[in-house]
């Protein structure tokens, strides 16, 4: 059994801080609610995954935690996409 205390400190606050993000960007763009949420989702399973890495399975832990992380890196990079592409739309006049 081997892990390092920042990786749980790394779990412990994307589980303490997501929820706060989701409710943060429900007040002030909840159609972005989901690739947020997801993209937290993704984040938490590799930090997860990392702690269990060096619990059981690690191969198999090492796999799903850069799988993870390499979806929240997509995920962010729409996320990104997403939002440019409203600040570029033009404004109703009124």
């Amino acid at each position: 059994m081997e892990f390092q205390a920042s990786e749980i400190a790394d779990l412990i606050m994307v589980l303490v801080l997501g929820p706060i993000i989701l409710i943060i960007v429900r007040r002030i763009a909840p159609s972005l609610l989901g690739v947020v949420g997801l993209c937290i989702a993704l984040m938490a399973s590799g930090y997860l995954a990392t702690v269990l890495e060096g619990v059981l399975l690690p191969d198999f832990f090492d796999v799903v935690e850069h799988v993870s992380y390499a979806l929240v890196g997509i995920g962010f990079v729409w996320l990104v996409l997403i939002v440019a592409k409203r600040l570029n739309e033009p404004k109703a006049a009124g």
